[in-house]
């Protein structure tokens, strides 16, 4: 099973995740990237945080970039 990272991008600032998760697959990687986009978010509203061009960047294990999860795009407004 393919190894996926999902590092924090915010502008130049990045947080890199070094352990990674053993997902089937891209869309999968996708999915997890939604989830804790979510969590996030909501530690960010309870904060008071702002959000600001956050993102999921999902890298395989050479460390290239597969697909990006902007935080806004997990939103749900009513």
């Amino acid at each position: 099973m393919p190894r996926f990272y999902l590092h924090i991008r915010h502008g130049q600032w990045r947080v890199e995740d070094l352990d990674g998760s053993d997902l089937p697959d891209l869309d999968a990687a996708r999915s997890e990237a939604e989830r804790s986009a979510r969590a996030l978010l909501e530690i960010q509203r309870v904060d008071g945080a702002v959000l600001a061009g956050q993102s999921f960047e999902i890298a395989d294990a050479s460390g290239q970039v597969l697909a990006v999860v902007p935080l806004k795009d997990v939103l749900e407004l009513p």
